[in-house]
């Protein structure tokens, strides 16, 4: 009997973690946190802002630990599995190496973002390479980095910070290369997300995995014109939701309590109101800051 209620008690907590919901929480810019009751993974956390006398060279741009203690203790979020980052400009990696201090999560880097990590000098900061390609799993997670070009950013006529972290990586603004550039696709029991945080699509390296996504998250910024988001992912992998990121304006202070501007050119309600004209099948979510969102049941 004893063995027969072990047993019944097994599979119904087996059931209950094949479906368990996966939620999602935008914090500005690209960060988005996903969760499932068990796990949380974090993508391209960014609660610190560059200020002038980051942009003018006059003070080293590190995260600010008080900031992201300050924001995890707001949200109750006191334990993270995984970090993860799109790429090494400073929006994408600033508070990676940080979360990971705080909560233990392993931060899965690549040579670029290691640098980074490394050079806060800190023992609890615990990093892991990831390779094209090669799937990572995390719980009931199964992450897969997949690697891609960053679109051009042009100032004044060169590719902005394009190229290397650089070894004597120093913490200056305009250290933060871009490196290499990932995406993910992100498989759960309860289906799969894509997350990529630029706005130039990588169909056929996406194609080499599935051929449906449930949801994507995707940033918007830096795009060519609207139709590279219409016509991208969106249509090719039928996700149900829709999610953008990386449309507000990451050049200003941080605001807690999550009011912010647009980056310039990014007309976020007209992008999305050309969406529900061209896929009106698919759930259409702009994102509130720090709202939990369910995405997967």
């Amino acid at each position: 009997m004893f063995k027969i209620l072990i047993l019944i008690s097994s599979l119904i907590f087996s059931f209950g973690q094949a479906w368990a919901k996966v939620e999602a929480r935008w914090f500005t810019v690209a960060a988005v946190l996903l969760e499932d009751g068990e796990t949380r993974i974090f993508f391209d956390p960014m609660f610190t802002r560059a200020k002038w006398q980051h942009w003018l060279n006059f003070s080293e741009l590190r995260s600010d630990e008080a900031l992201v203690s300050s924001v995890l203790k707001e949200h109750k979020i006191e334990k993270i599995d995984a970090v993860f980052a799109s790429h090494s400009h400073f929006d994408h990696v600033i508070d990676a190496p940080m979360i990971s201090k705080l909560t233990g999560a392993t931060f899965y880097v690549d040579k670029h973002s290691e640098i980074i990590a490394r050079a806060y000098k800190d023992p609890k900061i615990i990093t892991q390479r990831i390779q094209n390609m090669e799937a990572i799993k995390v719980g009931q997670f199964t992450i897969t980095p997949m690697r891609k070009v960053h679109s051009h950013i042009r100032a004044l006529g060169i590719n902005y910070m394009k190229g290397s972290v650089q070894n004597d990586f120093n913490f200056g603004f305009y250290d933060y290369y871009d490196g290499e550039t990932w995406f993910y696709l992100v498989e759960h029991l309860s289906g799969k997300i894509l997350i990529d945080q630029g706005a130039q699509t990588f169909i056929n390296t996406v194609e080499s995995f599935t051929s449906k996504i449930d949801v994507l998250i995707q940033g918007v910024a830096n795009r060519e014109s609207d139709e590279v988001i219409l016509k991208g992912y969106a249509d090719v992998f039928k996700a149900s939701i829709f999610i953008p990121t990386h449309f507000d304006n990451f050049l200003f202070g941080f605001d807690p309590k999550g009011s912010y501007s647009l980056l310039p050119g990014v007309r976020i309600d007209e992008l999305m109101e050309k969406m529900k004209k061209t896929h009106p099948d698919k759930k259409l979510l702009v994102p509130k800051y720090a709202e939990k969102i369910e995405i997967l049941k």
